[in-house]
Order: structure tokens, then C-alpha cells, then sequence
């Protein structure tokens, strides 16, 4: 496979029916205190076919492994797709669309980790964020309005179940003004939940069944050299309410990010503690994407002090 991947990239990109790309983060995490852990935080590898494979249809294949999952490959996405103009329709296996942060891939977001909100509130972020359905996507000719409409399993990926008894229905909205610097929209999801294990959201003891109600609002305002941006999510489980928010600053100077976040997470565990969290950051970029170092900082601020504090340090490095 390798062998012929390689030869793949060899190939002229501009009559190549199909592309690859893989790239991997390893880390260190320390809190100067007990934890001193390097890990693997993901290696992904993907397959996808180039406008030159079909004016109309395509794929994307990945897969990935992680110290998280004790190094064992997943399959992530497997998807096919048809696009026209203004329409694209996906089939498959893959993230439905929702929440802005979600759709910025991990390799380009400025801290080594999303807002947890993030995490635990997209439909499926505890479930193997990704799920099996089919979704269409409107893109207005100017491209300053798109929408997605999805209907899925509705239990992730992490448990396939023959006779299930749930749906997952979802919608998000995108607008894009200020000639593209300024982007303002909406999630929403209607789930017919069947004995779902929330973690994160619900005790590891409790499986949810009944209707999971949530949506997002995300806005974002971005120029040359300074990012804003924040979501606010929202869950009503029956009739029970976990939400919460997070605000990133990036601030760019050619090779050098400056990051600092805020983020606050409500889940429905009463032995958690929901205290707000704050990280500041620093990337250098020595290749762009391709070959960077990132410091994050994060701490918990609670009763007006700093704890939980641990630092992690990256290396990120693309293979082609």
C-alpha cells in the first residue's frame, strides 16, 4: 500500500485521479508534578480522489492511530460524494456537519486540543464523532450562504447495532460577509437517542435513551495577522441541560501564533468540576502546517485561582 502511495506522489499532481496526504503529532504533556507522558496524539493517513477522478463524483478514505486508543488503527471516514454548481450530496461514513471548530481540521487549529464543548456537545463527540447517513449541501452562487441538511444512525461509530431504534437528524447554516472575514451561523440536531453512553455529558453508568435536542451558534472575524472567534453550544437530554462556550484569539506574525482561550463546559456530572478554563499559547511554524511546534498552556480557574495546571509541547510533521 505504501509502495503504492509513494509512487502516488510521484506521479503529476495535475492528471493524478487520486491524492494522498498523512501527517502525525507527537507530544509531551507535564503538570511538573506527577505527569510526565510522551504519546503519539494522532497519526492520520487519507485517500481522496481529484477533480480529474469525475466532474461530478468522488471518495475519501481515512483512517488513523493514536495513544488514546492504545495505537490501534480506525477507520474514520469512508464517504462517496456528487457535486454539481450549487449541490454536493455525501454518502457514507463521515462527520455530520455541525459547530465551526469541528470543521477546522486539527492540524490547523491553534491549540494542541478544541474547547471541550466542543468535544462532548457536536452530535456525536463522545460516540466517534463520526456517524453513518447521507447529507446535502447548498452553496449559494456568490458562496456567502451555504447549508447542510443530514439524517444519520445516530449512535457514532463506536458500536454498530442492526436493530436500531434511533435517528439523528441535523442542519447547519453558514453566512459569509465582510468579503469573507467575518462568517456567523448556526447548528442544530434532533436525535431519537437508543441507549447511548454519553461520556463526558452523563455519568459512565447511565445510558440515555429519548430525545436529545441541541444547536450551536459560532461566529468568527479573521484578517491578516488576527482571529476572533467563539461558539456557544447547547443539550437538553429529555429535560436535563449541559452547555457551554468557548472564545479563541489567535494573533499571527509570519512564522509565530500567539493563542490565548477561554472556555467554560456545564456537563451533567456532579462529581465534575465545571470551573471555567484558560490556555495560552504559542506556535512557531518552520514549514507552515507541515512542520510546526506548539506550547499550550492550560489551567483551571477556580474560586479565583489557577489549578490543574499542565503544559504540552508538540511537534507536528506532514509526510508529503
Amino acid at each position: 500500500m505504501f509502495i503504492s502511495l509513494t509512487s502516488l506522489s510521484a506521479q503529476d499532481k495535475s492528471t493524478s485521479k487520486v491524492t494522498w496526504i498523512g501527517y502525525a503529532q507527537l507530544r509531551f504533556t507535564t503538570n511538573f508534578n506527577d505527569v510526565n507522558s510522551f504519546a503519539m496524539r494522532r497519526m492520520k493517513l487519507w485517500v481522496k480522489s481529484t477533480p480529474e477522478f469525475d466532474s461530478h463524483w468522488g471518495y475519501k478514505i481515512q483512517t488513523t492511530i493514536t495513544s488514546n486508543q492504545n495505537e490501534k488503527f480506525m477507520l474514520q471516514d469512508v464517504e462517496a460524494f456528487y457535486q454539481t454548481a450549487h449541490f454536493k450530496f455525501n454518502f457514507g461514513q463521515f462527520v455530520p456537519q455541525y459547530s465551526l471548530e469541528r470543521f477546522q481540521p486539527d492540524f490547523t487549529i491553534p491549540l494542541t486540543e478544541r474547547a471541550e464543548v466542543i468535544n462532548a456537545l457536536i452530535p456525536n463527540g463522545t460516540l466517534g464523532v463520526r456517524d453513518i447517513g447521507v447529507e446535502g449541501n447548498y452553496t449559494s452562487t456568490t458562496q456567502k450562504l451555504q447549508t447542510w441538511l443530514g439524517i444519520f444512525n445516530g449512535h457514532g461509530i463506536k458500536e454498530y447495532k442492526f436493530d436500531n431504534e434511533g435517528i439523528l437528524l441535523t442542519n447547519k447554516t453558514a453566512v459569509h460577509l465582510l468579503n469573507n472575514h467575518l462568517v456567523t451561523g448556526y447548528s442544530l440536531m434532533y436525535r431519537k437517542a437508543d441507549h447511548l453512553q454519553l461520556k463526558f455529558v452523563l455519568p459512565d453508568s447511565v445510558q440515555f435513551s429519548g430525545n436529545d435536542l441541541r444547536y450551536n451558534v459560532f461566529a468568527q472575524f479573521h484578517s491578516k495577522k488576527f482571529v476572533l472567534q467563539a461558539e456557544y453550544l447547547r443539550a437538553k437530554l429529555n429535560d436535563r441541560i449541559a452547555d457551554g462556550y468557548y472564545v479563541l484569539v489567535t494573533l499571527n506574525m509570519t512564522k509565530n501564533q500567539i493563542v490565548a482561550s477561554w472556555n467554560k463546559y456545564n456537563d451533567l456530572i456532579e462529581s465534575t468540576d465545571n470551573s471555567s478554563m484558560v490556555h495560552f499559547g504559542y506556535d512557531h511554524l518552520i514549514d507552515g502546517d507541515k512542520l510546526k511546534i506548539m506550547v499550550d498552556n492550560g489551567a483551571q480557574l477556580s474560586a479565583g485561582a489557577l489549578r490543574n495546571y499542565y503544559s504540552t509541547i508538540q511537534l507536528q510533521l506532514f509526510c508529503n
